[in-house]
């Protein structure tokens, strides 16, 4: 049941809402895209065309995002429902609630002034490397970290959230070595995606000149991403900046890292720790087991032997799916309509045999009804917000949604289609839904 917008962006709306079974508040990210799941798979059968291929990658589509919705960990936003409106060109997914929201990291967004203290931060980017390792553990690449991306419980502890544009391959699962990344996964690592000021240089290769292909794309994107996202918590500002994307992939690979005036009161272990993470070369970057290690990332813990236990992703197993998961990765609407219908058929017939003609209600069997069904219950809170890019696509930004209110009964079924077009970053892990249709 929605209770309220709370934030809309170029890609689509963030409401507030609860689940009807549980009570747990959780947020709806109404994205807006044209109807995606099997949708190519529909339109070649309908045509003649061997709808095979588009078949199969439903079916990875929907193995990944039931692999998402039972990635539990404390620092990651949990995946609570993906819904599918075979009607709408809406793609509605329910998240976990992240009451602190989004870090904030400097004083506004023309400014470069930090906010947070040393320790704040070092905190901060504790939790993450702990919710960073446990995805990787899975076999998912992120390919978005940035602060815009960490949200804060009530209790103030960081979750790493915005899978839309992540990677999931199983054979990266568990504690996999070079050896395990091929051309088929380079291809699809090297495909734009995230926010070009986090781009790591091996991601920038297709600049003239600047041509790394002998380096493979792997996880340490994401590594290089943590790094950028440090420097940000710590300097207020990113370390590459230009003007235009272009000039940006040329400066990430060149330029050296330096860093601001003030850096004399800045601890020669962070200095140590930002630079491997921003080592150019990813097969000399630090990896993450090495970055728990780190004198400045331990320095305030009583027990760091502790932390290295609760932080092991080995205390949890890999995840894995059945096809009973699979056939329940999404939600159709048009099930929950049918379901409705016969519910209201239902009551209609036990009111028409106790109450009279002229007190007979008037029963609502239309699809904007606001029950909400899932396929499995949980005992965590689930919900969580989405960040939007900022205007010139290509250099970070904290998104601070507004706070409207709307009707507290409102419907998930939204009818107030947004009729612009517009692409959205939901092209990967939750919402790969780049099926070779050419309807946009």
């Amino acid at each position: 049941m929605i209770l309220k917008e709370i934030g809309r962006g170029m890609h689509g709306k963030v409401k507030l809402a609860q689940d009807l079974d549980t009570g747990e508040l959780v947020i709806v990210d109404k994205q807006s895209r044209r109807r995606q799941l099997g949708y190519s798979a529909l339109r070649a059968k309908s045509t003649g065309q061997d709808s095979t291929p588009y078949m199969e990658s439903e079916q990875k589509i929907r193995r990944e995002i039931a692999i998402l919705k039972k990635c539990i960990h404390p620092h990651v936003v949990r995946l609570r429902e993906v819904i599918d409106d075979p009607a709408s060109r809406k793609i509605y997914l329910a998240l976990e609630y992240m009451e602190g929201g989004e870090i904030i990291w400097r004083e506004d967004e023309e400014s470069s002034t930090p906010v947070l203290t040393k320790e704040e931060s070092r905190q901060i980017f504790r939790d993450v490397v702990s919710g960073l390792d446990y995805l990787h553990y899975q076999g998912i690449i992120h390919r978005d970290i940035k602060p815009a991306n960490l949200l804060l419980t009530r209790d103030g502890i960081v979750k790493i959230s915005d899978f839309g544009v992540s990677y999931f391959n199983p054979q990266l699962a568990g504690g996999t070595s070079l050896e395990a990344y091929n051309d088929e996964i380079d291809r699809e690592l090297a495909e734009t995606a995230g926010t070009p000021a986090f781009f790591a240089p091996e991601l920038c290769s297709s600049v003239e000149n600047n041509n790394v292909d002998d380096k493979r794309i792997t996880k340490a994107i994401d590594v290089w991403a943590l790094g950028v996202t440090l420097y940000c918590l710590i300097f207020g500002q990113c370390p590459f900046t230009a003007s235009t994307e272009f000039e940006l992939f040329d400066i990430i690979p060149t330029q050296p890292l330096v860093f601001p005036s003030t850096t004399e009161n800045i601890p020669t272990e962070l200095i140590d720790l930002l630079n491997k993470l921003l080592e150019k070369d990813p097969n000399q970057r630090i990896t993450l087991d090495q970055v728990k290690h780190h004198p400045w990332v331990i320095q305030d813990l009583a027990d760091p032997a502790a932390w290295w236990r609760e932080s092991d992703p080995r205390l949890y197993k890999t995840v894995y799916v059945t096809d009973d998961d699979l056939s329940r990765a999404v939600t159709l609407m048009d099930k929950l309509r049918k379901s409705i219908h016969r519910i209201s058929s239902s009551l209609s017939h036990t009111f028409s045999r106790h109450a009279s003609k002229s007190s007979l209600p008037d029963i609502n069997t239309s699809p904007t009804t606001s029950i909400i069904s899932h396929p499995q219950p949980t005992t965590t809170t689930t919900t969580t917000t989405t960040t939007m890019r900022d205007n010139n696509g290509w250099l970070p930004t904290s998104f601070t949604p507004s706070t409207c209110s709307t009707s507290s009964k409102e419907s998930i079924h939204d009818e107030d289609e947004d009729k612009r077009s517009s692409g959205s970053s939901m092209s990967g892990l939750l919402v790969t839904f780049n099926h070779a249709s050419s309807e946009q």
